[in-house]
């Protein structure tokens, strides 16, 4: 009895999976959770998350728990990766896994970082946008994508989510991560980073606020190559994206050496860039989450889902 009943709960997870496409999912990630998120990260009470600061620990436990609650695995038997930056600070990146649904010894590491400067000159200065928003981003493609695995739906190959600690002290903890897998690099397909994702203020084109700059396509192997062309000609999306930084070879190649991106490329391994760029308050006080366009956010978040989603089934 207890036979069939089990075989018959699988046999209803199956049938409940396949009725649903990918898409189905995008409802978890609504504007509201993204703005819960981006509202704790980048309140107060974290005090611009500086590395080491109490602040930035409050940012972690925040993270750690939200992995914890939607169910990712522990990465190497912890959400919690740490190492000593010098004498006086620890960097703590946070990390979860979803894994395939199906046989893969494939991975897709999905990152952005969570530290931003801390107190500065008795101000505060919150980062909002870089990179609570790319946190918040971080926190819906992982609670998508784990309900997805629950019901045997996808993804197609394992994936890593990591809040990336040390951004601001030259990427050391992206660099720390890369350095020490627990598997060969090369069974990386992509790592891909999302860092300030939230505003319309550095727009492409004028009168184009659904802009995104993708900075990285040409590291992708030849069959990953279009696939962010072909999500966004969904109806759904249709956002202005530009695959470099605003035309300029030098601030493109600039831009992506300078994000967590590139310690993964300096490994070999294929990397993106998410990003809506910099703007009059990056790296201000001002950089609070009134400049956040949260339709906007939501609308970013989805089209790399599902960029994901198809990466992942291939």
């Amino acid at each position: 009895m207890r036979k069939l009943l089990v075989s018959l709960v699988l046999l209803f997870q199956a049938l409940l999976a396949c009725g649903q496409t990918h898409v189905s999912y995008e409802n978890l990630m609504g504007t509201e959770e993204l703005r819960q998120s981006l509202d704790y990260l980048a309140n107060e009470m974290t005090e611009g998350r500086a590395t080491g600061s109490e602040g930035k620990m409050e940012a972690e436990q925040f993270i750690r728990e939200r992995f914890r609650s939607y169910g990712l695995k522990p990465f190497n038997w912890n959400y919690t990766q740490s190492f000593p930056y010098n004498d006086t600070t620890v960097v703590r990146n946070v990390i979860g896994v979803v894994p395939a649904s199906r046989m893969s010894d494939e991975y897709i590491v999905i990152g952005a970082h969570y530290d931003h400067l801390g107190r500065l000159g008795g101000q505060i200065y919150s980062g909002a946008d870089d990179n609570a928003s790319g946190v918040a981003t971080l926190l819906a493609l992982a609670r998508s994508f784990a309900t997805m695995r629950s019901t045997g739906a996808g993804p197609g190959k394992n994936l890593i989510f990591v809040a990336y600690d040390g951004k601001e002290l030259d990427m050391a903890g992206s660099e720390y991560f890369v350095k020490h897998l627990p598997f060969p690099a090369e069974k990386i397909v992509c790592a891909i980073n999302m860092d300030m994702l939230g505003t319309t203020l550095a727009p492409v084109h004028r009168n184009r606020p659904d802009y995104l700059i993708v900075l990285g396509e040409g590291t992708l192997p030849k069959d990953m190559q279009g696939i962010i062309r072909r999500s966004n000609t969904n109806a759904r999306f249709g956002m202005d994206i530009d695959y470099s930084f605003y035309g300029s070879d030098n601030f493109t190649d600039m831009v992506y050496r300078t994000g967590d991106q590139y310690s993964f490329r300096q490994k070999r391994i294929p990397s993106l860039l998410f990003t809506s760029a910099f703007h009059d308050h990056t790296y201000k006080p001002t950089d609070r989450i009134d400049i956040i366009d949260f339709g906007m956010l939501h609308k970013r978040t989805t089209l790399i889902f599902d960029v994901i989603y198809r990466y992942s089934n291939l």
